[in-house]
């Protein structure tokens, strides 16, 4: 026996010297990850995350073990990822979009959390004392009044989005707002599932829809080959402005975009100051984001038949 265990023990160093020890010597630092869904937002907010955590160690010399679990989209996936990470005893939790802020929050008070890709933290119940984190927050208003210089005489817009997304909610409302107090007439486009895109797009033609807008919804952001097969199938070819950019490149024609990889580089410094005691979540709370970025996509508008007007193009030299 004392043969057998002195050589399984001879087996386990020779595969940690081989593998230089990766993976033999705990990390100094073990954090949760939970992404409601991939898409590119989400996918670049991750990195972003990751990235600017790991090298703020590095620099201090200390490891961390970043632990990922994606809920694909699914409500409760959110949950069980959340309690797998609480039960691990992880020492924070990094959220990535509101499903999965919620899950997590609703798991634990005592574990640090850092959230990222949040419409309204406060909308979503995301002010406990364990939490702090980093909103995508867009500047509606400028996106609208995008809409208004791209279809000059528009008199209606539609807003497509997911009515069981809290954060696609907050905005559609916000947007819906702003859209009336500029004088244009706001048409209802929320949708349960994806199944309904093409349905929400006829709706749109027959009430003479101008110009569409769609937040920064996670199902429909995963989907937005998916809502630019369904303009051009439906007939409908109306121009799109998305919540950011990564949508944008699927299904619209242009947008002020949030940078989303540095919303998630920020979510880092967060994490990092909360592991090293420099400060705790409720010292640092939750920020907005500042800057957006024009991006167009004249592909997308090609498609459609649409030309984007030259006062927005001049806008991308400055």
């Amino acid at each position: 026996m004392k043969k057998i265990i002195i050589a399984i023990m001879l087996i386990a160093i020779s595969v940690c010297t081989v593998l230089g020890f990766a993976g033999c010597t705990p990390a100094d630092y073990n954090v949760g990850i939970v992404q409601h869904v991939q898409h590119i937002a989400l996918d670049k907010t991750y990195d972003g995350f990751k990235d600017k955590l790991g090298s703020l160690m590095e620099a201090d010399g200390k490891t961390v073990k970043f632990i990922y679990k994606n809920a694909s989209g699914e409500t409760a996936f959110n949950t069980t990822a959340a309690q797998t990470l609480v039960n691990s005893r992880v020492d924070l939790i990094f959220a990535i979009a509101t499903p999965a802020a919620q899950a997590v929050a609703s798991e634990t008070k005592d574990i640090p959390m850092v959230f990222s890709a949040v419409t309204s933290a406060v909308d979503a119940g995301l002010t406990a004392d364990n939490i702090a984190g980093t909103t995508d927050l867009n500047d509606i208003e400028k996106q609208i009044d995008l809409m208004m210089e791209l279809v000059p005489n528009a008199k209606k817009f539609g807003v497509l989005y997911t009515l069981n997304e809290d954060n696609s909610v907050t905005q559609k409302k916000m947007a819906e707002s702003i859209m009336k107090s500029k004088g244009i007439e706001f048409v209802d486009g929320g949708i349960s599932e994806t199944d309904n895109i093409e349905q929400a797009f006829k709706n749109f033609q027959n009430q003479g829809v101008d110009c569409v807008y769609i937040p920064t919804d996670n199902k429909l952001a995963a989907a937005a080959d998916t809502v630019h097969a369904f303009n051009l199938s439906t007939g409908a070819k109306l121009p799109i402005v998305c919540g950011e950019s990564g949508m944008n490149d699927g299904c619209g024609i242009a947008t002020y975009g949030v940078d989303y990889y540095n919303i998630g580089q920020r979510a880092g410094e967060m994490a990092y100051d909360i592991l090293t005691g420099k400060k705790s979540p409720k010292e640092i709370g939750y920020e907005d984001p500042t800057g957006f970025e024009l991006s167009v996509n004249q592909n997308i508008a090609s498609a459609i038949g649409f030309t984007i007007p030259q006062s927005v193009l001049d806008k991308l030299n400055k």
